[in-house]
């Protein structure tokens, strides 16, 4: 049980000097939450001031500063390869979500299971139709290919144990680390369960950054990865 193993809670941050002192008291608040580890990814705003802050402020926090942009994905890696055990927690810097979730996904998580946050029936705030779309053909999809049930493959809220995925099984620096995560799960014989989690959509004017491209990289991934090893 989670009880008995660390959760670590990593968050990937990119000039979210509006949110990130907000929502790094929101996940401190979280009792189960034993280590946050930030990741700057080079940001030009106000940023890193107040990780650097916040980390005087609780012990529980570690930060990372990458010294120049280099994706969500490489900034994920780079905070994986900070832990050596227990249970991860992948965690936005905006406020699309809710830590107070935590505790739900993390009591399913088993030795032979990882659990993803599913926003399908819990959505609010901005949305956008055709990011809705293309989420559901990604995971339509993936389901296909893989023979699995999913509703929402692209959800942040992705948790595991650490122990199920090695550094050297990830290699990608954009947001193809979502279903790289995924795959490599699914592939090396992992459940995957969802759990609702409620999420609160912002804007592309408010610092949205997933894009049109993106969603046809990862189909494409998801294809070539199906009959590649």
């Amino acid at each position: 049980m989670y009880k008995s193993e660390r959760v670590n809670v990593i968050m990937p941050v990119y000039n979210e000097e509006k949110t990130i002192s907000e929502i790094i008291k929101k996940v401190l608040e979280q009792k189960i939450v034993d280590r946050l580890i930030i990741v700057d990814d080079g940001s030009k705003d106000g940023s890193l001031e107040r990780i650097k802050q916040a980390a005087k402020n609780d012990r529980r926090i570690t930060y990372f500063i990458n010294e120049r942009n280099s994706g969500k994905g490489f900034s994920v890696r780079r905070g994986l390869a900070a832990v050596k055990e227990g249970i991860v927690i992948i965690q936005d810097a905006d406020l699309e979500y809710y830590p107070d979730d935590y505790i739900k996904l993390v009591s399913k998580v088993k030795d032979d299971t990882a659990v993803f946050g599913t926003r399908i029936r819990k959505r609010s705030g901005h949305g956008y139709r055709m990011a809705k779309i293309a989420n559901d053909v990604l995971t339509s999809t993936f389901d296909v290919l893989y023979g699995r049930d999913l509703t929402d493959i692209n959800t942040c809220y992705k948790v595991f144990k650490r122990k199920m995925i090695r550094d050297s099984e990830l290699d990608k620096n954009d947001f193809l680390l979502d279903p790289q995560i995924l795959v490599t799960l699914v592939k090396k014989g992992y459940k995957i369960v969802e759990v609702d989690i409620k999420y609160k959509g912002r804007s592309y004017e408010e610092g949205k950054r997933i894009n049109a491209m993106d969603g046809i990289k990862q189909g494409l991934f998801l294809i070539k990865s199906r009959f590649t090893d």
